[in-house]
């Protein structure tokens, strides 16, 4: 579409190099919020998301995604320029003119705004009408009307509005026909048992970590909701004590010969990481050991690449790690089909 925005531009008298950099820019950041969403981005990835399902249409969104995530691969993949071209021609081919003008429309129109003036400058976009009836058939009107303080509402300016306000995440399906719109709920969202919670992690899986307001952290598989958290956890909050105890015992006093060799050597050969890495993996051992010497009489403790410990009563799964973000993020794509509570020291 280069050479129509061109012409288009030089008519205003703009520099149409900076505004069509710009444009670009902000489509290709969008886009990669689809691969990598997290952690402050969301919201905005979720708003845009819902007016141009509106717009273009479940099945057009979707293979936009997909195509997108494909030449995302091909990027990283290429040795070359004209490797990197030829996916860039692949990806425009599924782009198409008619859903590359929707897009810039929708991006250029809504940059350097806050979310809470969207949905009033959407009602201003051409074809506002005709993409609220496609997202009212698609299925986006019902998940809204769900929540009653919203159906009147929904019912006044239209279920694309509305969307646009409260939308958290969108999930789309190739196989379609509902964009499903998870509602903002102010700051913490609440649990089964009236507590609340935020959501730590989001994984492209599907799967996601939450954090509970009494602290507790959840690995939540696809399919499974708070909703099956459990309101009171004695077991867990007793591993939890054990191993925050068991963490403040640690000391470079309790690294084993072959352990402190190992870490020596790697800093004798200027591995400064790889020492790191070995201590902090001394310190994991030491903390499961201990709290296996206390507890193994009482419930199963694990030594392959599953959970550590499984409460065989209830039948519960905990996992034992250390709490920063990178190994948090790391069990959750390594086990993320398994629902278990996160025991951090």
């Amino acid at each position: 579409m280069l050479d129509e925005t061109r012409e288009a531009l030089a008519r205003e008298l703009l520099d149409y190099r900076a505004l069509v950099g710009m444009l670009v820019w902000a489509v290709g950041m969008y886009l990669a919020l689809w691969l990598v969403p997290e952690p402050t981005t969301k919201a905005l990835a979720a708003t845009l998301t819902v007016i141009l399902v509106g717009w273009l249409g479940l099945e057009t969104v979707w293979g936009l995604m997909d195509g997108w995530a494909k030449l995302a691969t091909q990027a990283h993949e290429a040795t070359t320029f004209d490797e990197l071209r030829e996916a860039g021609a692949g990806y425009a081919q599924v782009l198409g003119a008619d859903a590359a003008r929707a897009m810039i429309l929708v991006v250029a129109t809504l940059t350097g705004r806050t979310l809470g003036e969207v949905a009033a400058k959407v009602r201003t976009l051409p074809g506002y009408r005709l993409a609220g009836a496609q997202w009212e058939a698609q299925g986006g009107a019902a998940v809204l009307r769900g929540v009653p303080e919203l159906e009147a509402v929904v019912a006044q300016e239209g279920a694309l509005a509305v969307a646009v306000q409260a939308v958290e995440t969108v999930a789309t399906s190739p196989q379609g026909p509902v964009a499903a719109v998870m509602l903002k709920k102010g700051g913490g969202k609440a649990t089964s048992g009236g507590g609340s919670f935020v959501t730590a992690i989001r994984h492209r899986g599907g799967n996601l970590q939450v954090r509970l307001g009494n602290g507790e952290r959840w690995h939540l598989p696809r399919g499974k909701s708070v909703a099956d958290i459990p309101t009171r956890d004695t077991v867990g909050d007793q591993l939890q004590e054990a191993v925050t105890r068991a963490a403040r015992e640690w000391g470079q006093h309790r690294l084993s010969p072959n352990e402190k060799q190992a870490i020596n050597d790697a800093s004798r050969r200027g591995k400064y990481w790889l020492a790191r890495l070995l201590e902090r993996e001394a310190r994991g051992r030491f903390v499961e050991k201990r709290v296996y010497d206390q507890f193994k009489h009482l419930y199963d403790f694990s030594r392959n690449k599953g959970v550590d410990v499984i409460d065989r009563a209830t039948g519960y799964r905990y996992e034992i790690l250390s709490g920063t973000e990178s190994n948090l993020a790391r069990h959750g794509r390594r086990m993320a089909t398994e629902f278990f509570r996160m025991l951090t020291f």
